[in-house]
This record gives C-alpha cells, sequence and structure tokens, in this order.
C-alpha cells in the first residue's frame, strides 16, 4: 500500500471534505493507498514530505506568484468558504470604518482574500490576526471586536445562533479555487498516475455531495466535523451552494484569481495555464 500525505491549513469541511469521505466510503483502501493527514500551518512547502498534496489551493496560488512551482489538479471549492460576522450593534459593512476586525494570520490566504474584499467595499478597520475560528468566534461574540472573519468550522446557521449578524460571504463575489487538490510541479512530473489516481478519488468523492441520496454527506459531516443531527439540513445546503461540482473552474474565473490576488500582493500576474492543470478531471466530463 502506497502511503502519501495531505496537508492542510484548516480541519473542516471546507478543506477536508472530499479526503473525509474518500475514507469513509473505502475509496483510498480501494485504490491501494494510505493517507495521512498533516497539518501544514506553520510547516514551508518545500519541508513537506514526498509525495505531498495539498488541500488549501489558495495558499498554493499565493505560493505560485512567489515563484514556486505548483500545481493545482482539483478545484474542489471555488467559492470560498469564509464570511464575515458582526457583533450586535453593527448591521452593514460601512459601520466597520475604523472597527476591530478579527482574521486569520497575516500569512494566510484568507487574510489577503478578506483585505482585498475589504478594499472593494471602500472600508478600512483595523485588523486583528488570531489563530483559529474558535478564538475569532469567541471574540466577536463577547464584543471584544466589531467583527470577525470565520471559516466553515462554525458553518452560517450556527454563528447566526449565537446572535451575530453575517455581513458578507467572501465567496459571492471573489472567486477562486480555495480547497481541493495541490502538488508540487516537481510530483506533478514524476508521479503523474498517482496524481491522476487522486483527482478520480476526490472525483468519486464529490459525486457523494451532490448525491440525491444524501446519506454518505450526512454521516461524514456528522462523524467527521461534528455537525449536529438538528443542523443537517442547513449544513448541507451550504456545502452544495459553495462547492464546485465539476471539480474544475472557468478559465475566466482563472484568470481573474490570479490578477486579483497578485495584485492585492503587489506582484505581476503568471499565466494561469501554468498553475491550474485540469485536464484528468475533465476527462471524466
Amino acid at each position: 500500500m502506497k502511503r502519501i500525505h495531505l496537508a492542510f491549513k484548516s480541519y473542516d469541511p471546507h478543506e477536508l471534505l472530499c479526503h473525509a469521505i474518500a475514507a469513509a466510503t473505502g475509496l483510498y483502501t480501494a485504490a491501494n493507498l494510505s493517507v495521512t493527514l498533516l497539518d501544514s500551518t506553520f510547516v514551508p512547502d518545500d519541508a513537506l514530505p514526498d509525495d505531498s498534496f495539498q488541500t488549501a489551493c489558495s495558499a498554493a496560488l499565493i505560493g505560485y506568484l512567489r515563484g514556486q512551482p505548483h500545481k493545482i489538479v482539483f478545484a474542489a471549492c471555488d467559492r470560498p468558504m469564509f464570511w464575515l460576522y458582526a457583533r450586535p450593534g453593527i448591521e452593514s459593512l460601512a459601520q466597520l470604518q475604523q472597527a476591530r476586525v478579527a482574521t486569520f494570520p497575516d500569512a494566510a490566504a484568507p487574510s489577503r482574500l478578506l483585505q482585498r474584499f475589504l478594499t472593494d467595499a471602500g472600508v478600512a478597520p483595523g485588523l486583528l490576526p488570531c489563530r483559529d475560528d474558535v478564538a475569532r468566534l469567541a471574540l466577536v461574540s463577547s464584543a471584544s471586536v466589531d467583527a470577525a472573519l470565520l471559516g466553515s468550522l462554525y458553518l452560517p446557521h450556527v454563528v447566526r445562533e449565537r446572535g451575530l449578524r453575517q455581513l458578507a460571504w467572501l465567496g459571492a463575489t471573489l472567486r477562486l479555487p480555495s480547497t481541493g487538490l495541490a502538488v508540487t510541479g516537481e510530483l506533478y512530473t514524476r508521479e503523474p498516475q498517482l496524481v491522476a489516481q487522486m483527482v478520480g478519488i476526490y472525483q468519486r468523492s464529490m459525486q457523494y455531495v451532490y448525491d440525491r441520496d444524501d446519506t454518505v454527506l450526512r454521516s461524514v459531516l456528522s462523524d467527521a466535523f461534528a455537525v449536529q443531527a438538528h443542523e443537517l439540513d442547513q449544513a448541507v445546503a451550504t456545502i452544495r451552494e459553495c462547492y464546485n461540482e465539476r471539480g474544475f473552474s472557468q478559465d475566466s474565473v482563472l484568470h481573474a484569481a490570479i490578477d486579483g490576488v497578485a495584485s492585492g500582493m503587489g506582484l505581476p500576474p503568471r499565466p494561469a495555464e501554468d498553475l491550474y492543470e485540469f485536464n484528468t478531471i475533465k476527462s471524466y466530463y
């Protein structure tokens, strides 16, 4: 059995739903693969083990713009699952001018996405980097900050039940492949069959996400991500709204993603076709 690593930034449905489905349904075992998860939050890309895949495609995009030879081969989600919530008393984005907003650490891709979103919205709050969704939710729930950017550890219906107002869903306006499968250029060249095998597994996992019979999806959301039984209807609806059933994105989305992120980083854009390689997943359609 071949052992590979799957590196992630956040243990949540945004990054790891396809993996969790593959593990639960025996897709890895059937392919003779042993997949070990690896938290790469503080691990440089060049320090990852050989035969490592990455789920954080927006981070791979940033690395690519900095000159790293990444390939994104599957786009599980191209409507990023990040939401901006406000404490009671804040009802619009305009009220965030000079407010305090808890966000992701500066080096994390969602932090850059929020900065771009706020710039486009014409507001300039103070940004407070925080370690994770747990801390950010605690800060905004206690009114220690005025707003917070959260990922999918807490889905929108859960946050709203705590009395917070959803000001924006970043994925509604900022389209880019944010999660899926990314690899180094070296692995892409050295192990094309392995890469294609993982793409095929993720494609089959995606079928469970959109299957009319959502028994597997509900089971995985409950078992792997602790979604409560009474929350499953809303969780399934949110996942299906955000996820990308085909596993690849339109060229216009890819070019806009690179141009927008490059502009925000003060870097020149690079060719989309050198980063995004969807030939394998497109062969299924």
